[in-house]
């Protein structure tokens, strides 16, 4: 692939090798449907949306970013940022943007993926009674303001969780400008040498305007300009399947015949499908780990890394009751992770004392330091510091229930409450459910949170999940300063620079505690002898067991 040739093209370019894994096992049946014999069969979970701006979750992005091509794909093992429907990015100031595209790029239906494919994507989103989940990733364009003012009072709102609006009449951002069919002009608010970390992510994937006229037709069988298209529609409850675009024009091909994603659900895993050979790559649960470990035969078709996700125990700040940051730090320092992982899986994650991972940008600061270290009476201390836990009331403890998520915090639970000396109740929620409920600040307890990056700098762990203010991230956290060490930051005039002050930032953060960082994750994945350049990516991978689908190949 052509490198950006920006001033900023190492931006990305961290310190984030990841060893990956390309093993060969015996040959075996490959037989598939349509014609095809190298398919391969993935698990997944639940789908929000399969058009872009409208997921932004896991499992959306896993189909989305196959079906798609963004202007940037991430390096698989150093996370630089690498030109795929982008001819050249650029900038003289890193406020205004210069955005070349490729020449003879199409969607699946013939039409051009040109400058305006892209802007009237990034409108959609960004427009406020769209009500889209990524809309915030467009806060730095010019214009925002513009098609994003207050909702109206919630208690006039049709859907209690669907904000609604006045009329907006303007529907496009201002700082947006076909400068001419492949050249985009993007002017920000204020300079943001991170701008183009953030082009590889589904927020800014174009749309084609077949999409548009008929969205309802497109969530159902999306018009992608990736290497795999649609010819049946997606079922969110049983999945679906792709194949091969035989008229893909991208710098990424796929080099299988298609793949068919079965769906997961309310606590279901790809395990059991996994050993009977009908699902090709799954990571094993907390109950089928060691055993799985002990299988001679299965470790060696195993891939084993660490992977930049994380899993946090964050509080829900909107509710009175976890206002004291002393009761968060009391929460947090009364969880044994070490002992955790003795339960689910001391290879699965890792115990984790910071908001930025080690192996992202910037990140390893131990920022959390004392807090998340293992201190039962210590955490006492903070818990009567805040006035104590109300008598004969539960801690009640949110989960989503995909995956072995629920042994997991039940796990955490259990050494909150022994070490606190107060009951808990674990509430599991189907995941359709729980994200709109964190999202709009239902839930009356700590929760499960979890965070992979979408591109590979520290402020990908700051920004987008604690700023925007108390409406806007599902903590309900809000620091003036916090807020304003991230504008500075942006404003930084080299990456050095702005990498600093984002780590400035998160020291911030870490004395607010609004999230309890609890684990950093590693992938465990195993795949079927099947399958051969078996590579994880680190950012774009998805949980449960993933691949890259664009390299994979089938004996």
């Amino acid at each position: 692939m052509k490198r950006m040739r920006m001033t900023v093209a190492a931006l990305a370019a961290a310190s984030m090798t990841v060893a990956t894994a390309a093993c060969a096992g015996d040959e075996s049946d490959v037989g598939g449907e349509g014609g095809g014999d190298a398919i391969v069969n993935m698990q997944i979970g639940d789908v929000r949306s399969l058009v872009p701006g409208g997921s932004g979750e896991s499992e959306g992005f896993r189909i989305i970013k196959n079906v798609y091509d963004g202007l940037v794909y991430y390096n698989r093992e150093t996370g630089e940022p690498e030109n795929l429907a982008a001819e050249e990015i650029s900038s003289a100031d890193n406020q205004t943007w210069t955005i070349k595209i490729k020449e003879g790029l199409t969607f699946q239906n013939g039409e051009p993926v040109n400058a305006d494919a892209f802007i009237r994507s990034w409108d959609r989103s960004a427009y406020a009674p769209n009500v889209l989940p990524l809309n915030y990733f467009f806060a730095t364009i010019e214009g925002y303001d513009a098609m994003n003012p207050e909702p109206k009072p919630e208690d006039t709102w049709a859907d209690p969780e669907v904000p609604e609006y006045d009329p907006v009449e303007t529907t496009h951002l201002s700082g947006l400008t076909a400068v001419d069919d492949l050249t985009i002009e993007v002017k920000l608010s204020a300079p943001f040498l991170g701008f183009p970390t953030m082009l590889g992510y589904e927020a800014f994937y174009p749309i084609a305007q077949a999409c548009l006229d008929d969205l309802d037709a497109c969530e159902k069988k999306p018009i992608g300009n990736g290497p795999f298209m649609f010819e049946e529609e997606y079922d969110i409850e049983s999945g679906g399947s792709v194949v091969r675009w035989e008229d893909y024009k991208g710098s990424m091909p796929a080099q299988i015949d298609g793949v068919n994603w079965k769906v997961y659900l309310a606590g279901d895993d790809c395990w059991a499908d996994f050993l009977t050979g009908d699902i090709d790559v799954c990571r094993p649960t907390a109950a089928d780990y060691e055993s799985a470990m002990n299988d001679e035969d299965l470790t060696t078709r195993l891939i084993q890394q660490e992977d930049p996700s994380i899993l946090m125990l964050s509080f829900p700040l909107y509710d009175p009751k976890y206002q004291d940051v002393n009761l968060r730090r009391a929460i947090s320092m009364a969880i044994d992770r070490e002992g955790v992982l003795n339960v689910v899986g001391p290879e699965r994650f890792y115990p984790l004392d910071t908001f930025v991972p080690g192996s992202i940008l910037g990140g390893g600061q131990g920022t959390c330091g004392e807090y998340c270290t293992y201190d039962p009476e210590g955490a006492k201390d903070l818990l009567a510091q805040a006035g104590g836990w109300p008598e004969g009331e539960k801690l009640r403890i949110w989960v989503n229930d995909a995956n072995d998520n629920v042994d997991i915090f039940r796990a955490i639970g259990d050494s909150i409450a022994q070490s606190l000396g107060i009951e808990y109740e674990l509430v599991p929620m189907e995941w359709t459910d729980y994200l709109p409920a964190r999202e709009n600040h239902q839930l009356d307890g700590p929760f499960r949170n979890g965070w992979s990056p979408d591109y590979n700098l520290n402020e990908n762990y700051l920004e987008p999940i604690y700023g925007g203010g108390a409406a806007t991230n599902d903590m309900g956290y809000e620091n003036a300063e916090y807020d304003a060490k991230i504008a500075a930051a942006g404003a930084a005039s080299t990456l050095d620079e702005a990498v600093a002050l984002y780590q400035e930032a998160e020291a911030i953060l870490a004395a607010d505690m609004p999230s309890a960082p609890v684990f950093g994750e590693k992938f465990n994945y195993f795949y079927t002898d099947r399958l051969e350049n078996v590579y994880v990516h680190p950012i774009y991978s998805g949980p449960g067991g993933d691949c890259e689908l664009r390299e994979v190949t089938v004996k």
